[in-house]
């Protein structure tokens, strides 16, 4: 138990969540949960409550941002806390039970997610079954944003990674890059010749920002892999987390996120990757929203490279210090599989 004052933020929340204008919070007990790979702070936080009288506890999930420097995750745990505030009710997805969140300081607490299927960063005991609702919730949140031009005015603190935020995330890869180069930092997957190609982008990124403005902006989630959907109820139950990228911009870009955590060594994924982006396709066609494949698949390799430029770029050489041997490895596989032979079919086209 601790005697540290109680959050304001907090307080509100739980009075509201149990409507009881006039609940006080007795005592909080913390204990640290593990954090994720962008370095936020969990910890499990069980309430003491006095309500009308009475006495009795409450159990929520504390999320705090410490998150790792650089540009690409600036502003992410403000950005999450103002999702869940302002934009969950119009998201057309199971979102986390919030019960209070201090959105200036990046603050969450949320109820605990139901026993869900195990998934880590690296793995998901998913099925079939659970790929294919799980795409369609992909689809139908892009649907309900589709083209809608006043959602980033409506919710300015949304990222823009292709608009208003791609000079600064840019930068960030276009240095990790530039070290990479100049120390001759590569290994069998980042080779020289890679290298090159990337530089030549990050240089002039007007061909890759092109391809992925020629199509339709939504709104996305900004990580749609299976590390953020939380599976439980035998599958009927599908919770969607950690909205710290969420984002408006192509949605090629989220698309090429839900592909990404299934190109790990250890992720045999239960369709393959154009079977899934059928299915993708197909679902956001039922929903009115349709997109040329071939088209589509351009604007998915421009995704694909777009992102490695502004998330790997920068970890791959600006802030090097935090890619532990065993997650490399793992990078470089799934990049073998999906971000280099993006990287050959663009180089590859005439002009390129």
């Amino acid at each position: 138990m601790t005697a540290s004052p109680i959050p304001a933020a907090l307080l509100r929340g739980v009075r509201r969540h149990l409507d009881a204008p006039q609940a006080e919070i007795v005592a909080i007990q913390r204990q640290p949960l593990p954090g994720g790979l962008s370095g936020g702070h969990l910890a499990s936080w069980r309430l003491r409550l006095r309500k009308a009288g009475a006495v009795s506890a409450l159990t929520l999930v504390y999320k705090h941002g410490d998150v790792a420097a650089g540009e690409f995750m600036k502003g992410a745990s403000q950005r999450e806390a103002l999702t869940y505030a302002a934009l969950a009710d119009r998201i057309p997805l199971t979102l986390p039970t919030v019960v209070a969140v201090h959105a200036a300081a990046g603050e969450i607490w949320m109820l605990p997610f139901p026993p869900a299927k195990p998934a880590t960063h690296w793995r998901a005991a998913w099925d079939e079954g659970d790929v294919r609702a799980v795409i369609a919730d992909l689809a139908t949140l892009h649907a309900a944003f589709w083209n809608q031009a006043e959602t980033p005015e409506t919710w300015p603190w949304l990222l823009q990674p292709t608009l208003a935020d791609a000079r600064r995330l840019l930068q960030d890869g276009r240095a990790g890059l530039e070290r990479i180069w100049e120390e001759a930092l590569f290994d069998d997957s980042l080779t020289p010749e890679r290298t090159a190609r990337l530089l030549v982008l990050a240089r002039d990124p007007a061909p890759l920002l092109d391809a992925l403005h020629a199509g339709p902006m939504t709104l996305l989630h900004g990580d749609a892999g299976f590390q953020n959907v939380a599976i439980a109820q035998g599958g009927c139950l599908r919770i969607w987390h950690d909205w710290q990228l969420a984002a408006w911009g192509p949605p090629t870009l989220d698309w090429a996120t839900f592909l990404h955590p299934w190109a790990y060594p250890e992720a045999p994924s239960p369709l393959p990757f154009r079977a899934m982006t059928r299915l993708y396709l197909d679902e956001l066609a039922r929903c009115g929203a349709r997109l040329d494949p071939n088209a589509f698949q351009h604007q998915l390799d421009a995704a694909l490279l777009w992102r490695w430029l502004i998330q790997w770029g920068p970890l791959w050489g600006k802030y090097r210090e935090r890619l532990r041997p065993e997650v490399q490895a793992r990078l470089g596989h799934a990049f073998e599989r999906l971000q280099w032979p993006a990287l050959a079919r663009w180089s590859s086209r005439p002009g390129q």
